[in-house]
Order: C-alpha cells, then sequence, then structure tokens
C-alpha cells in the first residue's frame, strides 16, 4: 500500500473511535438501499426533524456513541458528533462517561442517556460493528483520501505490537488502515480527519458507484446492522443520503472542555454554547443573531472608557449599539442587562460577554431605570450597565 507502513500483525484490537459507527452506517445504509433496489420517499414527518443515533459496538461490546445524525424539516441533515467521553449523570446522582453505560440496558439505554442529556426526541438507534466496517472499505475497494499531516496508530496490546504509519499525500487505504488513520494520533484532529473521511465515504463508495458493486460489498453484512428502526424506513433514509453534497455536510461537534475529576478525564459540555447547536442543528430552530440585537450601553463603575470599550467590543461581535454613556452612578457592584423587549436577547448578549453579569426588567429594576430611560433611543432591546468586575480589554 504506498504512503503506509505496518510492523506487527493486523490491528486486532476492538477500540472504536468517534464517527467509526457513523462512517459504517453511512456505508451499510446506502448499501442497503441499492441491494434491496428500492427507495420510497423519507421516513421523517414533515416539518419535523428526525434523529437517529448512530453507534459502533465493538465485539467486546463496548460502545462508543458517536453521531446523531439529524433529517427533515426542510432542512440540510446534520451530522452532530457526540465524543463518547461525555460526562452525563445519572438517575441514581451518580456521574458517568456516556460511553462507560453500555451496560445493562444496551443500545435503549444509550439511546435514552443521549437524548435525556441533548434534550431532544431520538426515536431510532443504529448500530454496527468492527469488523463489519473494515469489510465494508474492503468491499467498495478502499478509499482514496489526501491526508494532511502523517498519522501514527499503535496497539502495544496486539501481539506483536501493531503500528501502523498512514503518510502525508494521497493515499490509497484498505479497511484496516482506515482505521489506523481514524484511530491514530496526528497534528490535525481525529475529528477533522473523520469529517474527511465520511465525505469520502459519501462521494466514493457510492455517488459514483452502481447497485450491483454496492450490493456486493452489503451481502455478508446485512446481519451486522442492530437497529429499531423499520426496513422501510432504513431504505428510506439511505435513499435521503442520495442527495448529500459530500463537500458540504454539516458535522458539528458538541462544545466541551476535557476535564478530570476524580482521576478520570471527562468531556465537560459548554452547555450554552452546546444548547445553541443543539437548538439549531437538531431541532430546527432559528437562532437569534448579534445583529438583531439593540444595545445602549453605559457605565456604572466609573472606569475611563469603559463604555466607549464596551460598545467596541459588542460591535466587532456584531451587536447594533443605539447609545454610549454614563450611568445614573458608578457605583454598581456588578453588570446588569435590562430586558426592555424581548429576554431571549438578553441571553445572546450575555453569552457574548466575558464576565457575568445580571439579567433584569424595568419593574424589578425601577430606581435606576427610571433615571435612565430618557436617555434610550427608540428601538433599543436592551441597556447593558457596565458595572464593577466587568473586564474588557483596551
Amino acid at each position: 500500500m504506498r504512503g503506509t507502513s505496518m510492523r506487527g500483525n493486523p490491528i486486532r484490537k476492538p477500540a472504536l473511535f468517534i464517527v467509526l459507527g457513523g462512517i459504517a452506517i453511512v456505508v451499510g445504509l446506502l448499501c442497503w438501499y441499492f441491494l434491496s433496489g428500492r427507495g420510497g420517499d423519507r421516513f421523517e414527518t414533515p416539518g419535523v426533524r428526525t434523529n437517529v443515533l448512530l453507534v459502533a459496538v465493538s465485539d467486546r461490546r463496548v460502545i462508543d456513541p458517536l453521531i446523531v445524525l439529524s433529517v427533515g424539516a426542510g432542512a440540510d441533515d446534520v451530522f452532530l458528533f457526540v465524543p463518547a467521553d461525555l460526562r452525563i449523570k445519572l438517575p441514581d446522582g451518580t456521574f458517568a462517561r456516556l460511553g462507560d453505560t453500555y451496560e445493562p440496558d444496551r443500545m435503549e439505554g444509550i439511546r435514552g442517556r443521549i437524548a435525556s442529556a441533548l434534550g431532544i426526541d431520538l426515536p431510532y438507534y443504529i448500530a454496527v460493528d468492527e469488523p463489519a466496517f473494515r469489510g465494508l472499505i474492503d468491499g467498495i475497494g478502499g478509499l482514496t483520501l489526501e491526508v494532511e499531516d502523517e498519522v501514527v496508530y499503535i496497539d502495544p496490546e496486539s501481539d506483536p505490537p501493531a503500528e501502523i504509519h498512514v503518510r502525508p499525500g494521497e493515499q490509497r487505504l484498505d479497511g484496516a488502515t482506515t482505521l489506523a488513520y481514524l484511530r491514530g494520533h496526528s497534528d490535525a484532529g481525529r475529528v477533522a480527519r473523520s469529517q474527511v473521511l465520511l465525505g469520502a465515504i459519501l462521494a466514493q463508495g457510492f455517488v459514483t458507484r452502481d447497485s450491483r458493486s454496492v450490493a456486493r460489498t452489503v451481502r455478508e453484512m446485512r446481519g451486522e446492522i442492530e437497529t429499531n428502526m423499520p426496513y422501510s424506513d432504513l431504505y428510506a433514509l439511505a435513499a435521503s443520503f442520495r442527495e448529500l453534497d459530500p463537500g458540504g455536510l454539516r458535522t458539528p461537534t458538541l462544545p466541551g472542555e476535557r476535564v478530570a475529576i476524580d482521576g478520570v478525564i471527562y468531556v465537560q459540555p459548554r452547555v450554552v454554547e452546546a444548547e445553541r447547536i443543539v437548538a439549531s442543528s437538531l431541532k430546527g430552530l432559528e437562532l437569534l443573531t448579534p445583529s438583531e440585537v439593540n444595545v445602549a450601553v453605559f457605565n456604572g463603575n466609573g472606569i475611563r472608557l469603559m463604555a466607549t470599550r464596551t460598545a467596541d467590543y459588542l460591535k466587532a461581535r456584531g451587536f447594533m449599539v443605539t447609545r454610549i454613556g454614563n450611568a445614573d452612578t458608578f457605583s454598581y457592584d456588578t453588570s446588569y442587562i435590562v430586558v426592555l423587549t424581548d429576554e431571549e436577547k438578553a441571553w445572546v448578549l450575555r453569552d457574548a460577554l466575558p464576565s457575568p453579569v445580571k439579567i433584569v426588567f424595568p419593574d424589578s429594576f425601577s430606581d435606576h431605570y427610571e433615571a435612565l430611560k430618557d436617555l434610550i433611543p427608540i428601538g433599543t432591546d436592551l441597556i447593558l450597565i457596565a458595572g464593577a468586575g466587568l473586564e474588557i480589554e483596551e
């Protein structure tokens, strides 16, 4: 295989990483569509996004939740990457990594926990194992990829230890080397590599292949797919994949920070960002943007040019500033957002600020509001009073 080198036995360790399951499912479902010789209408409810959990399961029954696929509602399909180390709260009050909760309730349990963590309706799941993935890649003749940086995969637990190098440049990868490409380490992150690979499978494995060649690939793996989705819906879902643009896939990742708690590494979700991504990607909600928020900014802490610097900070992030001035006093002990129109706009502003603020309404902030209201231009949505503790860099 040009551009790769291997030492030791082929990969045998059943470790599965982000998008492995999603990629295999894309392959399997599209193969199923061509094998069946049938398509059908899209399976989702008109006007409503339908979410499907795509996961990979190893032969040790160790599961790594990978992708929530969201389709329909007249919008682009979305592949949301969910990290296996996502920290979730269990019913007994303890915390665990999502990928460690396969037992005892298996796929139904994983589906329910992801739905609860993301706050979404997640009716379906589809699972595939690692050998099927390798067979699928080999069955379509491998994949041609442009490798940005060298990827090195080492499995010290195999006997003898396995080591695979995927060199930079255009490479043709078989199933085992594709696993190494996903599981290894490089300067390019795993998510970025996975996005490239997902697009390559769609483009090379299905868009440009005829139904008979795809059917040959899938015959031996039909029993490898575990799902609660009716076969007719699988066919319809596979048919919908044919309409995807491999170069324009929407593949966001649930945002989070890696943290160590009691010696365990978790991904702690960044709640506000995660909520916005889930709302726009999986729930089909149209979110407000800063350009729709009109703010009057007042200096409430007496620091020279505080209102001006804050206004410049907001303008650089797309907010519309309607007024800059001094507040009724410089003794505000914290910063405040006073809601004049839509409370949702206050949350957009709050999320953009680098320091904590309190959201209030005129009736509970009456003395200060009365002192400022004549200074507020018509059309202003929010008043921002920059109090003590607001840190805006000069």
